[in-house]
């Protein structure tokens, strides 16, 4: 324990609470910009386990503000949960981490629904954001809502069934996200300062017996304004309810991806490595290949295959052209 000596002599943690966070599984969604801090927070701070869920791998662009990865990560195009997993062990062997390279939906959460105590939503889209708020309802798991864009972030604890949701906060979700760093940036200082309130609000939330969740916060880093807001839950709301599902996982649309120059398939099953590389090698085509993704350039494209099925071809946000190369090279 002399790992947590400060943290425990900090009198809202003690060594009591100290043992408390040991013993906690944490969820997070989303390794990229709030998720890879968010995750060394949690790390450095002993929560006793931490399971990382991302479905990307690490470009370039992601290194101004993803704190765990390095250039090596991205020239080997290395998962981003894999790649975070193998950062934060460097950082705590005496705490438990798993990595999960998939999208984040009902399917493939249930399998974690009895395990996990908390979930952190480290998310950069409200379709996700939708599912994890109706998952969290169905089986009652308490999580933090959490964005960021430009010099803005918005954060949100919920526990349910008791407090107000995201619907209960928003009413409709964006369909679209028109402020997403994607398509406006993001400050780099702003990162680090929206996921250490996360993680501060998630050991509020475990260690403080008259935790209150009905409360919604905004944070502008430039002008330094930071503001709360009660948020009543709504005796109405569809959002509350445990019964609600999402038919349709988001990495399995067909969809171009807002700023990346890039649309996004899925392969009716798992990718067969074997016999893609078969093909690539037939065709003289050079590609490069890690435990989770195959990634080669065909005709001025990059295709990047995930083991789960999920594609992404970069070099057009036209989804009928993309849908023409993608045909010409599966079919």
């Amino acid at each position: 324990m002399e790992r947590y000596d400060r943290q425990m002599r900090v009198t809202t943690i003690g060594k009591t609470g100290q043992a408390k966070l040991l013993t906690k599984t944490i969820l997070i969604i989303g390794v990229g910009a709030i998720g890879s801090y968010a995750a060394e927070i949690c790390a450095r701070m002993g929560f006793g386990k931490l399971i990382l869920m991302d479905r990307d791998y690490v470009e370039w662009s992601n290194l101004q503000r993803q704190s765990l990865f390095t250039e090596q990560d991205a020239r080997e195009k290395q998962a981003k949960a894999y790649a975070a997993y193998k950062a934060l062990q460097l950082i705590n062997s005496d705490i438990t981490i798993e990595y999960i390279v998939d999208d984040a939906n009902m399917e493939s959460l249930i399998p974690f629904a009895e395990e996990v105590d908390y979930l952190l939503d480290c998310t950069d889209n409200f379709a996700t954001r939708e599912m994890l708020n109706q998952f969290s309802f169905k089986y009652q798991l308490p999580w933090i809502f959490t964005s960021c864009a430009g010099n803005y972030a918005n954060i949100m604890p919920i526990i349910p069934p008791y407090s107000a949701c995201l619907h209960c906060l928003m009413g409709d979700l964006p369909q679209t996200n028109t402020a997403s760093c994607d398509v406006i940036g993001v400050d780099g200082a702003l990162i680090p300062i929206v996921a250490g309130m996360q993680v501060s609000l998630l050991t509020q939330m475990i260690l403080k017996p008259d935790f209150s969740a009905n409360t919604y916060y905004q944070l502008d880093n430039w002008q330094f304004i930071f503001r709360s807001f009660q948020v009543k839950k709504r005796s109405n709301c569809a959002g509350c309810s445990s019964k609600a599902t999402i038919e349709k996982p988001f990495s399995k649309q067909t969809i171009a991806l807002c700023g990346r120059d890039t649309v996004q398939f899925h392969l009716s099953q798992k990718s067969n490595f074997d016999i893609i590389k078969h093909r690539l090698l037939a065709e003289k085509i050079t590609y490069l290949e890690n435990p989770a993704l195959l990634s080669f350039d065909y005709l001025h494209y990059q295709f990047i295959i995930f083991k789960n099925g999920r594609v992404l071809l970069h070099g057009t946000e036209n989804i009928l052209e993309a849908k023409k190369i993608y045909q010409l090279f599966f079919n």
